[in-house]
């Protein structure tokens, strides 16, 4: 007499292969899409320069200093919530009083980013090139000034239409920690 096998000796064994289809068909279609959009993301950017810094590597151990051969003007626009101050390594200029900012806020509270274009441009045009940094300027700002502020002084301080056609002012614009 012959006995019928037992059903546990055949144990079905599943298939152990994973189905990537669904992945792949993710990956065909996400891919084309990132790489649609990613060309109309457009990053802003503000091209700046840090200050110099000044001192450590030439102070230690050297007992003959360089000497300096062309004149800095090392102009400085300082912006308070009084308006901007606008000063070089020569001196200070005042507005219309003589303890106050150079240019003034308005009456409605707004910063004048048109009179301190017209300032620096008479700036530029008294100095000349003969200082070695004729196209560079430093912007610092108090801690409660807002971004856009600072953004638009940047853009003041870059260039000036005049006549209709656009003159370069100092574009090398560095930023200052801040107002002491």
């Amino acid at each position: 007499m012959a006995f019928q096998p037992s059903k546990r000796r055949h144990i079905r064994q599943e298939s152990t292969d994973l189905n990537l289809t669904p992945i792949m068909n993710l990956m065909v279609v996400m891919i084309p899409l990132l790489l649609s959009s990613a060309q109309f993301i457009k990053i802003g950017i503000i091209e700046l320069n840090l200050p110099p810094a000044a001192g450590a590597a030439g102070t230690l151990g050297s007992s003959n200093a360089p000497k300096e051969t062309q004149r800095n003007l090392d102009l400085t626009v300082s912006i308070t919530d009084q308006g901007f101050y606008i000063s070089s390594a020569a001196a200070v200029l005042t507005g219309s009083t003589a303890t106050g900012p150079t240019i003034p806020i308005g009456g409605n509270g707004e910063y004048n980013f048109d009179a301190l274009s017209q300032k620096l441009y008479e700036i530029k045009q008294k100095a000349g090139n003969g200082f070695s940094d004729s196209e560079s300027i430093v912007i610092q700002a108090e801690n409660k000034i807002r971004y856009q502020v600072l953004v638009s002084t940047m853009d003041a301080a870059r260039s000036i239409r005049i006549d209709g056609t656009p003159v370069l002012l100092f574009p090398q614009v560095s930023l200052s920690a801040g107002i002491i």
